[in-house]
């Protein structure tokens, strides 16, 4: 096999652990679509997807993470493309916090002062272009919230639908391999501040949510919810 895997997802959707479960599943280098020799946001040596590795650049066969959009000039006509989509008001909060806190303490922002509802609205507007924009592509998406149900079963679907295979035992050894705890433990070699790996749960937006940020969120993005199936 000598075509990329590529998870395509909204920002703090998923993406990250999905692909270090896939990469481990294959035994294929895990990448980040906008690292490369000469990247300097963080020292991505330490990241555990780089860490031993002679290169920072994607070499094939791998599973890679994008935020890119459809007609993006990062992608090749090769490329096996599923789409990881997230309940767009957690996708939201989990954002927000990201950016909030994880960035800023990581000095990869220098400060964060947008107010919550101009947030809110910005990010439901960004998020609805980005999954109504994938919609129509001959790209099958999955459930950020299948794989909290059935993890399993989810990893074969998207193998499947990836058009590449492994064996029962190499699945639940790259599920042990990456849970929320391993994961983090592994991210805060490269984070001093490591908060990347926040809640991962489902629903946390009921707990930042008012009924105006509801109806807000709904404005924009209600259509994008209805096409993810999401109620």
């Amino acid at each position: 096999m000598q075509n990329h895997l590529v998870v395509v997802e909204y920002p703090k959707s998923g993406g990250s652990w999905l692909v270090s479960m896939l990469g481990d599943c294959l035994d294929l280098p895990k990448r980040d679509i906008y690292v490369s020799e000469g990247f300097k946001l963080f020292d991505v040596s330490r990241h555990p997807w780089y860490i031993d590795s002679a290169s920072l650049n994607i070499s094939a066969p791998s599973v890679i993470k994008s935020h890119e959009p459809p007609q993006s000039s990062l992608y090749h006509s090769d490329d096996k493309i599923i789409h990881l989509v997230r309940d767009g008001r957690d996708v939201v909060v989990s954002k927000y916090f990201y950016d909030k806190d994880f960035c800023v303490q990581n000095g990869i922002f220098e400060s964060f002062d947008t107010p919550w509802r101009d947030y809110l609205i910005s990010t439901a507007q960004q998020w609805s272009r980005f999954v109504l924009d994938w919609q129509g592509r001959g790209v099958r998406f999955f459930r950020y919230e299948q794989l909290l149900e059935d993890l399993p079963s989810a990893i074969k679907s998207i193998l499947d639908a990836l058009q590449v295979s492994a064996t029962d035992e190499k699945i639940t050894q790259a599920i042990q391999a990456n849970t929320k705890e391993k994961f983090r433990q592994a991210l805060s070699k490269t984070f001093e501040h490591n908060t990347f790996v926040r809640k991962g749960i489902v629903g946390d937006w009921v707990n930042h949510f008012s009924e105006d940020d509801l109806a807000e969120f709904n404005k924009v993005a209600g259509e994008a919810m209805s096409s993810l199936g999401y109620g």
